[in-house]
């Protein structure tokens, strides 16, 4: 019994890479939104360098409803922001500290916010602002 032989195709299917690219798209434009840091505030504007820093910082954002560690809203900032920093320094100590304030939002409350954070241990505090338009 004679075999034949199959003829070689020099064609490449590309469409599963398409549908695996197609996927991947999907995923990270779906994620992108939820990378951004911080609570939405409407900074004062100065005119200022961008702060280089290694480590990825703390974000303290002092805005009418409240004081926010990251995206989360601290319920009484006078007992309770000293303990969570404190705790986040032991994790990693030397942390930086980026603070925004909203452009409305009483100085006494930036300040206050400020001292707390001196209070539980950190030394670093750059103060966010939005950059003039030059």
């Amino acid at each position: 019994m004679a075999y034949r032989r199959r003829k070689l195709m020099g064609e490449i299917n590309i469409i599963p890479l398409v549908d695996v690219v197609l996927v991947l798209l999907v995923v990270f434009m779906m994620t992108a939104p939820m990378l951004t840091r911080g609570v939405d505030v409407d900074l004062p504007e100065a005119s200022s360098q961008p702060v280089a820093t290694q480590d990825e910082p703390l974000e303290v954002t002092v805005r009418e409803d409240g004081v926010y560690l990251q995206k989360t809203r601290i319920a009484d900032p006078q007992e309770k922001l000293v303990p969570k920093v404190r705790a986040l320094l032991e994790e990693q100590p030397g942390q930086h500290v980026l603070l925004r304030g909203q452009r409305t939002v009483d100085y006494e409350a930036v300040v206050v916010t400020l001292n707390l954070l001196r209070e539980g241990g950190i030394r670093q505090v750059d103060l966010v602002t939005k950059p003039t338009d030059t």
